[in-house]
């Protein structure tokens, strides 16, 4: 698959197979974030790998899935859970903390897991005082997102936007729909 079909095809998944995520790929997604770019090459970034049963669904229960759908309608079931989980950490003393440098290892590390077919969901919802309690975090790092991994159990298909409506939806068999704008609606050439 070229860049830009895997740019198109990685998309948000919430419900997964129980498939384990095979210690290769595991590898993979966590070098990308190791590998990231980032600012003043500051490499504040830190990483808990999370793939045990009891760990992730511990995660899972700290984590407000689907947003733009009712409360508890994105929300994988049990069996449904992602097999892998990661936590982003930032540590705040290195000066420079940055949301963009976290944004660049989340998408490198989601692009590297599609890349071999793993989905993924980015997760700024997570109870962040709760996981770091758990994780008996020093005080220099902060739990700032989460990412779901696993191999999907649904479809995610973008379409084109109407009438202005940007909420993601779910059909009847859980795939979901994910509406953007046109290239032309967003871009302005000088």
């Amino acid at each position: 698959m070229d860049v830009m079909q895997l740019l198109a095809t990685r998309r948000t998944f919430r419900a997964f197979t129980q498939e384990p995520v095979p210690a290769d790929v595991i590898a993979d997604i966590l070098e990308a974030g190791r590998l990231a770019n980032c600012g003043a090459n500051r490499q504040s970034l830190r990483f808990v790998a999370a793939q045990r049963p009891e760990d992730v669904a511990r995660l899972c229960e700290w984590t407000r899935w689907a947003a733009a759908l009712p409360e508890g309608a994105g929300t994988p079931s049990p069996e449904q859970r992602p097999t892998f989980y990661v936590v982003i950490l930032q540590d705040t003393s290195v000066p420079g903390c940055s949301d963009v440098d976290v944004g660049i290892a989340a998408a490198g590390m989601t692009t590297a897991a599609w890349a071999k077919g793993v989905g993924s969901c980015i997760i700024g919802t997570l109870h962040r005082a709760k996981t770091a309690q758990w994780l008996k975090l020093p005080e220099n790092l902060q739990v700032h997102t989460g990412i779901a991994f696993g191999y999907p159990a649904h479809k995610s298909t973008v379409v084109p936007l109407e009438n202005g409506k940007k909420d993601y939806w779910r059909d009847e068999n859980g795939d979901y729909y994910v509406p953007k704008y046109a290239i032309e609606e967003i871009v302005r050439y000088l």
